[in-house]
This record gives structure tokens, C-alpha cells and sequence, in this order.
């Protein structure tokens, strides 16, 4: 899916961001929200449809120096119809490029975030740039710009047991660039094809795609406020597979459930990983979402900062598909997390004879594990979940719970379900 849509130019509202939206539609049982270009969501206005069927710089002679069917990039975002000759002087204020990274086309896309934008221009290489020598160029640019389309928002919600709902997000835009967005998306995807398969869920799970920051704020002005105060936590997905160390930022709050569990996961599972606070990481959408009115701690989960962000470079070639499915790994981790715990209540007093129950740790070879163990007894006292424990001794809750599993095979202990995302 990435490799057939990244090069698309999916820019918030466009055909070919239908294209993927309907690709998605095929694949997984969700629903399609839309934003006719223009309503007022929120705050934020829904962005124009841009349609372009050709835009170019050429030498006088017809060679052609950038094109947008060579790659959406070299286009300005909602850059508007032209074709004329202009002078290299004139040329210069519609020229976007990067003099530090000589090599690379970059992203030009503070127009889709201004809707009364009215310009035309061209992102190039640095290297590029370097060789208009001549006096005069020819720019031609047939594109459509205006109110004629709607936004699509996948939107998918898988209801489990309880109605208390997880959030996951990612976004559909940033054309001809791969860890910018559209990876993201499948492993959202991915995700969210393993929670479906499942027998049962505990919780309920929401899955949301589409252009950033404008999706939110559809999303948040479309449903009820029954349906918004069902969400408990939210997680954004953002530039994974880009061969850089994985890691999260905290929601603003800093102290909610999914904070301390993602904490928990990445602790025990990555022994690399960087830990940014709000917004560090990478800021998207979780602005809105844990935003003012709203309130709903949002975690953000992505690779580190690389130095391919917002140029042509983030491609098929630079895409780390190991680390897609390392990422996918740890989500998983999460959700088993939130979908196993459960409440341990003791059956027994006083410390376990743990050799009889074939359970001992020997302290020579692992005293961390040997105190747990007997730490993990005291605090089960039947009001702490498996979690509250490992979060508690800042232990693996993979540990604590395969404790449990086993005292409850050896029926030392009962189980209760937790009846609410706390």
C-alpha cells in the first residue's frame, strides 16, 4: 500500500487522497466522513480541493528543470494555475530550496494550512537552483483550485466489552514522502486488523486517518459528546520506519493510564528508545485531541528526528520495514496490556512456600526477580490490577502477570476483571 500511494499527490483534499481513502475502505470495515471543502470545523476551515494535471519550469528551449508528474514535491501545496514567461529575477520569490541539504527536494506546504492562499511555486534542489543561469523561463501550472471537493476521514470503531475507548491515529497527507504519514497509516492498519481478529476485546478501539490536524478537527465536530467522552486515551503514529530510534512523547497530562503502560512496554522491550514530553516528539494531532475542550491525554509514537523530514529523500529506499514491524510489535504489546489485566485477589497468607509450587527464584542468579516476587505478594491485595503492581515496582508487566497467571493455575489466587479504564 505505501509504495502504491506515497507518490500520489494526497494532499488534504485531492482525488488522490480519495484514491487511498477508498483503497483503505476495501481493505477494512470502516465508515467515510466528509468535510465539504470550506465548513467550518471547529475553529479550522476545512482546506480547498486542489487538483493538478500538469505544472512545470522549463528552459526556454521546452527542457524541463522540475516537474510535478516526476514528483508531487516540486510543486508549492494549493500552488494555483500559471503559464507564462517570467523573468529570473521575478522567478526567484516562487523558488523553495534548501541550501543545507543541497541534494534533496524539499516540502513546501504552509499554503494547504492557509485557505486563502493564492500562489503558485516550485521546490527544487539546492544543486538545481544553482544551475538558472539563464535570463528568462517558461512556467506552466493547469491546476483547479477551489470548493468543489470534501475531505475523507476514515473512521473505524471496534466496540468491545467496555465502551471506554483507545484512540489511534495517523495521517493521510504529505505527497511523494513515506515515513511523513503514509507508513504510519499501514501500520494503523495493521493494528487494527489484528484487534478486529480477535475473540474478545475488553475495550473499545478507534481508528482515525486522515489529512492532519484538518481530520481532528472534522472528527471532534462531527461526533456527539457522548461518543467523545468514551475517549479515554489516544495514541498519534508518526515517522515510524525511519531507521531512527523508536520512542513516544507523553500526553500533556503526563500521568494517565496509557502514559504509564507505553512507559512500562518501551522500557522492558527496547532497551534503545527516546522519551520526549508533549509535542517533542513530533506535533500533530494530539494538539487537538488533548487539546482545550477536550482534554484527552494523547501519547504520540514515533522514530526520532532524521534528517530526510520534509524532503524527497523519505522514500520506498530510506523505509526501514523491520522497524514497521517492530513498531507494530509494541503496539501490540499495549493493547495486550490494556486487554489482559486483570485484578489478582489473594487466596493465601503469609509469604508462598514458592519451591513447593515449583515458583522459586533463586536470589544468586536473579535478586531483582527474587524481591519481586515477594514484593508482588504484598501488594496484591485485591483492589491493584497486574498493571497498578508492575507500574508500582516499576517491573515488566509481562512478569507480574505470568506471576499471576500461575498462582491462579495453582488456584492461590482469583481473578476479577477490571470494569473500567481507570
Amino acid at each position: 500500500m505505501i509504495r502504491d500511494f506515497y507518490l500520489l499527490n494526497r494532499s488534504p483534499v485531492s482525488e488522490d487522497t480519495d484514491k487511498l481513502v477508498e483503497r483503505i475502505r476495501q481493505d477494512i470495515d470502516c465508515r467515510v466522513l466528509e468535510f465539504p471543502s470550506g465548513q467550518e470545523c471547529l475553529t479550522w476551515l476545512t482546506p480547498k480541493s486542489w487538483k493538478v494535471r500538469e505544472g512545470y519550469l522549463a528552459k526556454m528551449d521546452g527542457t524541463r528543470i522540475v516537474d510535478f508528474n516526476t514528483h508531487p514535491l516540486h510543486l508549492w501545496t494549493h500552488s494555483i494555475s500559471f503559464d507564462g514567461e517570467v523573468s529570473r529575477k521575478d522567478l526567484e520569490q516562487h523558488l523553495y530550496f534548501d541550501a543545507q541539504k543541497p541534494e534533496w527536494v524539499p516540502y513546501h506546504f504552509r499554503n494547504g494550512f492557509r485557505y486563502d492562499a493564492n500562489e503558485w511555486g516550485f521546490c527544487l534542489s539546492h544543486n538545481d537552483y544553482k544551475k538558472l543561469n539563464d535570463d528568462r523561463y517558461k512556467v506552466f501550472i493547469d491546476a483547479d483550485l477551489d470548493n468543489e471537493g470534501s475531505m475523507k476521514v476514515v473512521d473505524w470503531w471496534l466496540k468491545g466489552e467496555l465502551p471506554d475507548t483507545i484512540l489511534i491515529a495517523a495521517h493521510t497527507c504529505h505527497p511523494g514522502i513515506v515515513t511523513d504519514g503514509i507508513s504510519n497509516v499501514a501500520v494503523a492498519i495493521e493494528l487494527f486488523k489484528a484487534l478486529n481478529a480477535r475473540a474478545s476485546r475488553r475495550y473499545s478501539y478507534r481508528l482515525v486517518l486522515g489529512p492532519e490536524y484538518f481530520a481532528a478537527a472534522g472528527l471532534l465536530s462531527a461526533i456527539s459528546e457522548s461518543e467523545i467522552g468514551l475517549l479515554r486515551n489516544g495514541i498519534f503514529l508518526d515517522m515510524l520506519g525511519n531507521n531512527e530510534s523508536l520512542g513516544y512523547q507523553t500526553s500533556y497530562q503526563g500521568d494517565s493510564r496509557l502514559d504509564h503502560i507505553v512507559q512500562n512496554v518501551f522500557s522492558n522491550n527496547l532497551e534503545k528508545h527516546v522519551v520526549k514530553p508533549y509535542r517533542k516528539l513530533w506535533g500533530n494531532d494530539e494538539m487537538f485531541y488533548n487539546g482545550p475542550g477536550f482534554n484527552i491525554p494523547t501519547l504520540g509514537i514515533g522514530g526520532d528526528h532524521h534528517p530526510y523530514y520534509h524532503f524527497d529523500r523519505d522514500d520506498m529506499e530510506m523505509l526501514n520495514l523491520d522497524q514497521l514491524e517492530m513498531s507494530l510489535e509494541i503496539l501490540l504489546k499495549i493493547i495486550e496490556v490494556l486487554e489482559t489485566d486483570f485484578i489478582p485477589v489473594r487466596k493465601f497468607k503469609g509469604p508462598l512456600y514458592l519451591s513447593r509450587y515449583d515458583l522459586y527464584i533463586d536470589p544468586k542468579l536473579d535478586r531483582n526477580g527474587y524481591d519481586n516476587l515477594e514484593q508482588i505478594q504484598i501488594l496484591m491485595d485485591g483492589n491493584r490490577t497486574c498493571f497498578d503492581i508492575s507500574h508500582e515496582l516499576d517491573v515488566d508487566f509481562f512478569f507480574v502477570r505470568r506471576f499471576c497467571e500461575q498462582l491462579y493455575e495453582r488456584q492461590l489466587i482469583d481473578k476479577r476483571q477490571v470494569n473500567s479504564y481507570a
